[in-house]
């Protein structure tokens, strides 16, 4: 049979394999992808060395499904075979070893017995300093705080918690959500991110609780619609995925958080997906999306501020501290502190991380008392670089 023979029946099987997958038949996917690795190993066994690019594409082929069936050292055999030679394009050795790196991954994980929720969340950002496979620490490290921010209220709103304010989430919710860092494969700079399973969920239910455990293995689904609507329709899709306007309000916050500033000199763009190749296109974040989600934010504070003859000013400076409950934060502007009021419906996660950096902060100054200069505080965000 020639190449081409081989091919039709490798896809055909990867077909039925896709189709087990997402009606979650795990093991008959396995059989069918199994199948299709087979076909696509006599493919490319049949393929005359002259053709280097097809061989690539149909070598990275094979393995891919090997992996996809969990054929592990199959995997590995048929990827070292092909990488010890010399016919190998460029961009089919960086697939094979990208390809090698997860599969290391999966065998230490079946190894430890440690089990993840289904799904994985792969985050990028490229652009401005950004290099290959290489970032600024605090741009990643702030990012990677806010995407667990916006995991941990994920699982609290699937659990139909009321929205915390103060502090961190309790230890029952970090026992439902445990996300791990791990290396993704070598990009602009890519990180990815996984929820581990509780260990027994009968322990962690909540008292009245039910269906505990579907909710919990929604939530990296959840995760990724929210931000997608978050990002792509904050005032349609996001009202239906999210009713309540607390948990809203403070998906927006978080979630510009994550966005690039409006200069791009750091990076400019952040990129969030799903592993999945049956999930839709991933949700790009850019300067703009700041903009429309500080708009947004502003919408509801207008009405009440501006009416009642607020002028609305910026002011700069390093947040020092800050006392939520007694409804203030202070600001160092050129060396004299600044208290600013009204600042108790600011929830910890989306505030914290901002002492002693530099923010930029909107405020309202009440005009018909100049000599006091009281500010209430609109809006707050880390100052762009």
């Amino acid at each position: 049979m020639s190449w081409l023979a081989h091919h039709t029946r490798s896809e055909e099987y990867a077909g039925k394999a896709e189709k087990f997958y997402r009606q979650q038949e795990v093991d008959r996917a396995a059989e069918f992808y199994r199948l299709a690795a087979e076909a696509e190993l006599h493919a490319l066994e049949s393929l005359d060395f002259s053709k280097t690019r097809t061989i690539g594409i149909t070598s990275v082929s094979v393995v891919s499904l090997c992996y996809k069936a969990c054929e592990f050292l199959q995997a590995k055999r048929i990827a070292h075979k092909w990488l010890s030679t010399e016919l190998l394009p460029a961009f089919a050795v960086d697939e094979l070893e990208e390809l090698l790196q997860v599969i290391r991954y999966e065998e230490s994980r079946a190894k430890t017995g440690i089990q993840f929720i289904e799904g994985e969340v792969i985050v990028s950002v490229s652009g401005g300093e950004v290099l290959y496979g290489a970032a600024p620490l605090e741009l990643v490290l702030l990012r990677v705080e806010k995407i667990r921010s916006i995991f941990y209220r994920t699982t609290e709103l699937l659990l139909d918690l009321p929205l915390r304010k103060r502090g961190g989430p309790t230890q029952e919710v970090k026992n439902q959500c445990d996300p791990w860092l791990f290396q993704a494969p070598p990009g602009s700079y890519q990180f990815a991110v996984r929820v581990r399973k509780p260990k027994k969920y009968e322990q962690l239910a909540f008292e009245g609780m039910i269906d505990l455990e579907l909710r919990v293995e929604q939530v990296t689904k959840k995760f990724l619609d929210i931000v997608r609507a978050t990002a792509q329709d904050p005032e349609g899709e996001l009202i239906e995925i999210v009713p309540q306007e607390d948990y809203r309000e403070t998906f927006l916050k978080l979630t510009r958080e994550l966005a690039p500033p409006s200069t791009g000199k750091s990076f400019d763009q952040l990129e969030i997906k799903s592993s999945s190749d049956i999930e839709p296109r991933p949700i790009v974040l850019r300067p703009d999306t700041r903009e429309v989600i500080k708009n947004v934010l502003k919408k509801p504070k207008l009405a009440s501020q501006e009416a009642a003859n607020y002028r609305i000013i910026q002011l700069k400076g390093t947040l020092h501290g800050l006392q939520l409950d007694d409804d203030w934060i202070e600001v160092s502007i050129d060396g004299n502190n600044q208290k600013i009021y009204d600042a108790k419906e600011e929830i910890d996660d989306v505030i914290g991380s901002m002492v002693n950096r530099r923010v930029a902060v909107e405020v309202a100054e009440h005009s018909d008392r100049p000599a006091e200069k009281k500010y209430s505080l609109r809006d707050i965000q880390l100052e762009e670089d």
